[in-house]
């Protein structure tokens, strides 16, 4: 027996509920009481994909939709949309939405999320008054669109949950005027967006703000755009991802704060730059950092990952940047530590090896445990003596060095040939350098990355100066055992 046909219509309303909108309407080909069961589930999902760029009949399919469940009177409680926008078909789906939206009102929509995305190089142009009329829209993602030049007097966006702008080109304004409309945001999200400059996150605006992402447009300079932030207001931030800009704190501690992403961002008060950037996170669990200046933080003895891609360029005091530097590591000693070096100075750099490890031993601490540890090349003369340096600090279980830029032009032959210079002056230095350094370096190995085994593997000298080495490996580490206990019980501990 069908006993599964033979369930309540709304237990088959249920099920329908978790299938795509073309998989629940393949559902009618089961049985007889199975054929129109579709076109009364209390959602609806439709995508342009589903059409095969055939957006006449989309847009067709889905007034239709709309227009059988108003006159039948039917429940619906969710309606999703996925289209494409673009400049040729603009006005069509304008008159569409003129229709759609008042639909939505009149029966009761809870939970609209609208989709636009323009395929084209130009910008399609979206007519704000009309979009914004959905009071029922509780998720607006917009893609590579170009919203207009008028703002509304009114936007009525008080279910909002999440918006999402990637690419699109958007008077300052406007976004102002539709965060200050959206009570109940959770996500904020601006990838790209010509024409958005500054926003400011606070309480009275963000209440239930959880996640915050935000990425210059190419096209705008870094000085021209800031992120303010009045950190201790907001209690419910959990992310917060920001790229390419000036961020300005209005106080440091972000007190519910679990995931915290900073590339390339310059810190400013009151349109002066500082040194620092400070930032209290106690119970953060991951931490990713790019930039020049190294950040002042405050963790939590429970932080699992910390990943800090750092640039020494013409400084005028390396040694206060590998101070900094001690610090910021020290801070994140409990967690996974990951480390990424540039060095971009061709000038000498001046290190004094002994004032690093007596800062560490006057703070009552030993160097930290570094996971991984990647080099990034430039003059390796030069950057040894930062090696050298960063020793003194930190302990790195493997290190990858890398070359930058010119290292996309090399075959195998002269990656190798490089890899066994790092590896001369590593041996050297440990033999003739600072034995307060290099006493704790119980062994040294060469490995590669065996392409055809999907593993690394240890490389003798010899087989480094083999044909072998040349055919099988294309990557190459330096793995690192040190005979500092406080060091060992740290790695245990980070392995399990």
């Amino acid at each position: 027996m069908d006993r599964i046909s033979e369930l309540p219509k709304e237990i088959l309303h249920r099920i329908l509920y978790f299938l795509s909108q073309k998989d629940a309407v393949r559902t009618s080909v089961l049985s007889k009481s199975w054929r129109y069961i579709w076109c009364t589930r209390p959602n609806l999902d439709f995508s342009h994909k589903s059409f095969k760029g055939d957006k006449t009949k989309f847009l067709s399919v889905v007034d239709k939709t709309l227009q059988h469940y108003c006159n039948q009177r039917l429940c619906l409680e969710e309606f999703r949309l996925c289209m494409l926008g673009d400049d040729s078909a603009d006005q069509e789906s304008v008159l569409f939405f003129d229709k759609w939206i008042p639909l939505l009102t009149s029966m009761g929509v809870k939970d609209f999320q609208l989709s636009i995305i323009a395929e084209q190089s130009v910008r399609g142009i979206i007519d704000l008054h009309v979009v914004l009329k959905a009071e029922s829209l509780t998720l607006l993602w917009l893609y590579n669109c170009n919203l207009g030049q008028n703002i509304p007097e009114n936007i009525p966006f008080v279910r909002l949950q999440e918006l999402q702008l990637c690419n699109v080109l958007i008077k300052n304004e406007i976004v102002d005027k539709i965060i200050s409309s959206c009570p109940l945001l959770t996500t904020m999200l601006f990838l790209d967006c010509e024409g958005l400059k500054t926003i400011k996150l606070e309480k009275k605006l963000q209440q239930y703000l959880k996640h915050f992402y935000f990425s210059k447009a190419a096209a705008i300079k870094r000085k021209e755009t800031i992120i303010e932030i009045d950190a201790p207001t907001l209690e419910t931030l959990e992310t917060l991802m920001i790229f390419d800009t000036r961020i300005q704190f209005h106080g440091h501690k972000f007190s519910n704060l679990k995931d915290l992403n900073l590339q390339r961002v310059v810190a400013f008060s009151n349109s002066i730059r500082q040194s620092q950037l400070c930032i209290d996170a106690p119970n953060i669990k991951s931490f990713r950092y790019s930039g020049f200046v190294i950040p002042s933080v405050v963790f939590t003895p429970t932080t699992r990952t910390s990943n800090f891609r750092l640039f020494i360029r013409d400084v005028d005091d390396a040694q206060s940047w590998l101070l900094r530097l001690s610090k910021l590591i020290q801070s994140s000693r409990s967690s996974k530590l990951f480390l990424n070096i540039g060095q971009l100075s061709r000038n000498n750099v001046q290190i004094q090896e002994d004032i690093l490890v007596q800062d560490i031993i006057n703070g009552g601490n030993k160097p930290v445990v570094v996971d991984h540890l990647v080099l990034k090349i430039d003059h390796l003369p030069l950057f040894m003596s930062v090696l050298n340096g960063l020793f003194c600090i930190c302990r790195p279980r493997k290190i990858t060095p890398s070359w930058f830029l010119q290292e996309r032009n090399w075959n195998k032959r002269r990656k190798l040939k490089e890899v066994g210079k790092v590896l001369c002056k590593i041996q050297k230095m440990r033999k003739s350098g600072n034995q307060e350094i290099w006493q704790d370096l119980e062994d040294l190995t060469v490995e590669g990355f065996d392409e055809s085994r999907r593993k690394w593997q240890n490389l003798q000298v010899t087989t480094m100066l083999s044909e072998s080495a040349l055919l099988d490996f294309d990557r190459f580490q330096f793995r690192l055992r040190w005979s500092d206990q406080d060091c060992e019980s740290t790695s245990k501990l980070l392995e399990s």
